[in-house]
């Protein structure tokens, strides 16, 4: 008992004996934030990512379907049919296949394709790929079980095409652009798409649009 009270004797000592010094050297504890990473909230790419590629194709010249009218009926609506001058688009191991498009002059349109992602070959008609052709991209694509295609559609006033080199034919105004269509496509599931609705630009340049514009790129 006599030892312990000494000891707290001479802890009594020192600290009288440091003053105000002695006292500021004890530890004081205090919350430390938790650090945040640098990293911007941004996507992630690495710098040896490529980029998935965009394809476009021109329309051949329209085909305009309006039928006749029956004897004493009244005229009418105004149809007219655009497809592509190449029947298939392909980036990588994606195909977009049997694309057309018609416009109407009441303003309504309909966009129809076909999707593939890795097609198999086969006897399928509507196959993008040729008789006996087999898939081969360079690329290891068949782990993919599916890809997200984004199909854009324009429509444009007084454009010629130059026969074997459409990328040099003169500009010509777009007055119609639709939304980009965004849909998953399974390996090996080929997806037809339509896509119908009511554009008001088609109904005001309706007999201005000569052509119409594919572009297509995945996800």
């Amino acid at each position: 008992m006599a030892q312990r009270t000494w000891k707290w004797v001479c802890a009594a000592v020192c600290l009288a004996a440091g003053g105000p010094a002695a006292r500021a050297e004890w530890p004081k504890h205090t919350a430390k934030p938790k650090p945040l990473p640098g990293v911007p909230g941004y996507d992630y790419r690495p710098s040896d990512t490529r980029p998935a590629p965009t394809v476009t194709a021109l329309s051949l010249e329209k085909v305009i379907l309006t039928p006749a009218p029956l004897p004493g009926q009244p005229l009418r609506k105004g149809t007219q049919m655009y497809q592509l001058s190449q029947p298939r688009l392909q980036a990588d191991h994606c195909f977009l296949s049997r694309a057309a498009v018609a416009f109407h002059e009441n303003g309504e349109f309909q966009i129809s394709f076909r999707a593939d992602q890795n097609p198999l070959p086969g006897d399928d008609p509507r196959s993008p790929l040729r008789p006996g052709e087999r898939l081969d991209t360079g690329l290891q694509t068949t782990q993919l079980k599916r890809n997200t295609f984004v199909v854009k559609v324009r429509g444009y006033a007084g454009a010629p095409i130059a026969p074997g080199r459409p990328n040099l034919a003169p500009g010509a105004p777009a007055v119609v652009e639709f939304p980009p269509m965004e849909f998953v496509v399974q390996r090996g599931e080929p997806a037809s798409k339509l896509f119908s609705g009511y554009s008001a630009a088609v109904e005001k340049y309706f007999p201005l649009i000569d052509r119409i514009e594919v572009e297509f790129t995945y996800k």
